[in-house]
Parts: structure tokens; C-alpha cells; sequence
């Protein structure tokens, strides 16, 4: 069993995106004190926060990773399709506006 402890914390580490997003190239950017990666693919996105969320900026990280969104792919968020926590966010892409 101890042996794939070292395993689990290999794969806890990984930075990759959702399989629905496949072979997704990653922007990485600095937002809110942040290092987060940006996945996407046509019109799906998803962000990664990376690092431990500091107790006060939680409120506020699901904003933070939002913009990430919007400013690594220079679109708008389609209304009503985010979801996700302040590790993990996904959301569609409007690219239209």
C-alpha cells in the first residue's frame, strides 16, 4: 500500500485538462496572487489554480479564475455556463462579442 503513495502525489501534482478538452494547449498566466493554467478547445475552457488558496481570497478566486478564462482567450464567458470550484473552473466560450 505504500508504495503508491508516492504514485497518488505524482498524479495529485498533474497539470492537465479534462479529456473533453483533448489535446488543449495550455496559457499559463498569473492572476489575484495566482498561478493558473488555461485549457482550450473551440469553444470549451477550463482553468487550473495551482498552489494553496489563502482563507481571504477565497470569496472572491471563482472571479479571479473567470478573468483568467476571459483574458487567455480574449472571449466572454457564454451566461450560464460555469461551473466548477475555485480549483477547477469550467465554461463555454462566446466569441462573438
Amino acid at each position: 500500500m505504500t508504495r503508491f503513495v508516492p504514485i497518488l502525489l505524482l498524479l495529485a501534482a498533474c497539470d492537465s485538462p479534462s479529456m473533453s478538452l483533448g489535446q488543449a494547449e495550455p496559457t499559463r498566466l498569473q492572476r489575484g496572487g495566482y498561478d493558473i493554467t488555461v485549457w482550450r478547445a473551440d469553444d470549451r475552457v477550463e482553468a487550473i489554480r495551482h498552489g494553496m488558496a489563502r482563507r481571504d481570497d477565497m470569496p472572491q478566486l471563482r472571479g479571479v479564475l473567470m478573468q483568467a478564462m476571459r483574458d487567455a482567450t480574449g472571449c466572454a464567458l457564454r451566461e450560464n455556463s460555469v461551473e466548477g470550484d475555485i480549483g477547477v473552473l469550467r465554461a463555454r466560450l462566446d466569441c462573438d462579442t
